[in-house]
């Protein structure tokens, strides 16, 4: 059994020295928040309801706090869940563009914002 455990961490830690490193998860989130930041801006600039939702968790925003009621955000996840994305859109892309509309962002505004800087950056 003592040779099997040596083997097994000796695996895995062979695994980790041929594995790349993640993307830094700081800078991951802060091009996240800056993405939800524009599009919390664009939902309120078109007379939209713009939920702290939207911004909740960004340390850009630490008095963010969840106002959707489990009725409106059931109906976010649902539209997140009916989009049909664009063709050609990355996993990552389309897990960002998904994690913004069911944070309360309309998928119109979403979607308007694919070809932004801040949804490129968000999606690296």
């Amino acid at each position: 059994m003592g040779k099997f455990l040596a083997l097994m961490v000796l695996m895995a830690l062979a695994a980790c020295a041929t594995t790349p490193p993640p993307p830094d998860r700081a800078a991951r989130m802060a091009a996240e928040c800056r993405l939800l930041a524009r599009a919390h801006a664009e939902t309120a600039a078109g007379g939209l309801t713009a939920w702290p939702d939207i911004l909740d968790g960004c340390p850009s925003h630490p008095d963010a706090r969840s106002t959707m009621t489990m009725a409106q955000m059931s109906d976010a996840t649902r539209a997140a869940n009916a989009l049909i994305p664009p063709p050609g859109l990355s996993p990552r892309a389309d897990q960002v563009l998904r994690r913004m509309i069911t944070r309360g962002v309309p998928p119109q505004v979403a979607l308007a914002l694919l070809e932004s800087p801040e949804f490129t950056a968000a999606t690296r």
